[in-house]
């Protein structure tokens, strides 16, 4: 592998200390106005009332924000008629101006909408181990409910208006409102820490721009290993999002017709749900479908299957094993011996899975769960 290019974020110009500035000069205008209402009516206390500099502001700032402590010296007729014109002035142009504009600033809700955003960007900047998903819809939707219930931590990148009242309704904690073929966008979404991506817009076309994006990311710094999961709705779009970088891509209807045609040939007669479909879709926890990767190194090279005993020591049954020449030795029987590099496809309780492979194949066997988790602990830290 290279060496990976330092990653810069950029906090888009609408979320930016720029945008923040910008808002608060709509204070400019009253400021000015306050500033010159001031300068006149101090001036105006001196000449008209004959009174000294820090007493004319003095009285002015009383009149201006209406304080109002009374009268600082005894004012003639004139004095009192210049002093309702600074009431009115400071009060309706200064005061009344100042808090107009502060209200459309709280109501329009921007300040709000920006600190959000940057602390949204800050959070996710502390994840790892997560996928970024690119769509919300239906099947969405029930992704993150598999997601959530297996706790992986998803951030949903999509620039849809409706996103914010979206994640409300579904408890999703992080997510960016941003247009998902921009780079920065996914360098904000923690792309770097991110174990995948998963591109499930309703739009095919921009599934397509979107793994592109994805891809060119990837390989420009160097994220290794990083998935690239698309769904789409038509089928000509699989070989399209693969050819521009995706691993793996299904399309919705496909993977409707495959569950239920999965019922349809062996229906739950024996219950309302099938508990082989429960395990084969990983539902039942207890259960799981593993491969092991036999290294050259291993203790149990040249034993056979009935030697190791894997059944009866920790409830482990071979169900298939691919042999490096590819060919696949479907439910083996006792005899089969093991050789460098065969892939066992095995079904046992997850648990047990753990203590074969330290006390009988001495961690000298590789499950593609933990290969992903070491690959992914070299990339993260």
């Amino acid at each position: 592998m290279g060496r990976k290019r330092e990653i810069e974020r950029v906090i888009p110009r609408q979320y930016s200390q720029e945008k923040v500035l910008e808002i608060l000069m709509k204070f400019r205008a009253p400021l000015i106005v306050g500033l010159i209402t001031i300068m006149v009516s101090t001036v105006g206390y001196m000449l008209i009332s004959g009174v000294d500099l820090l007493k004319a502001f003095y009285m002015t700032i009383l009149t201006v924000t209406t304080i109002g402590y009374g009268e600082m010296w005894d004012m003639s007729v004139k004095d009192r008629v210049f002093n309702l014109a600074v009431m009115t002035i400071g009060v309706g142009a200064v005061m009344g101006y100042s808090i107009a504009v502060l209200i459309n600033i709280v109501t329009s809700g921007e300040v709000k909408k920006i600190l959000r955003f940057r602390k949204m960007v800050s959070d996710i900047s502390a994840l790892k181990g997560h996928y970024i998903i690119f769509g919300f819809n239906d099947y969405v939707v029930h992704l993150l409910k598999e997601l959530r219930y297996h706790k992986i931590p998803v951030v949903i990148v999509d620039p849809s208006d409706g996103l914010e009242e979206f994640a409300k309704e579904h408890s999703i904690k992080y997510y960016l409102k941003l247009d998902p073929t921009d780079e920065n966008s996914l360098i904000l979404a923690n792309v770097q820490s991110a174990v995948g991506a998963i591109v499930a817009t309703k739009d095919d076309y921009k599934n397509l721009a979107i793994t592109l994006t994805v891809k060119n990311v990837v390989s420009k710094y160097n994220i290794y290993p990083f998935f690239i999961i698309g769904l789409v709705k038509r089928e000509e779009f699989k070989d399209k999002l693969k050819l521009v970088g995706a691993d793996y891509v299904e399309t919705i209807p496909a993977i409707i017709s495959k569950r239920v045609a999965i019922l349809a040939r062996k229906p739950p007669i024996f219950g309302e749900r099938s508990l082989l479909e429960e395990i084969f879709f990983g539902e039942r926890t207890y259960i799981d479908i593993e491969e092991l990767v036999v290294q050259p190194d291993s203790p149990v090279i040249g034993k056979s299957l009935k030697e190791l005993e894997l059944r009866k020591r920790f409830g482990i049954t071979v169900v298939a094993i691919k042999k490096r020449d590819g060919k696949i030795i479907y439910t083996p029987g006792g005899d089969v011996v093991i050789e460098p590099l065969d892939v066992l496809v095995i079904v046992a309780p997850k648990k047990m899975i753990d203590e074969a492979v330290k006390k009988l194949f001495k961690g000298r066997i590789v499950s593609r769960s933990a290969m992903l988790k070491r690959k992914l602990k070299e990339r993260l830290g």
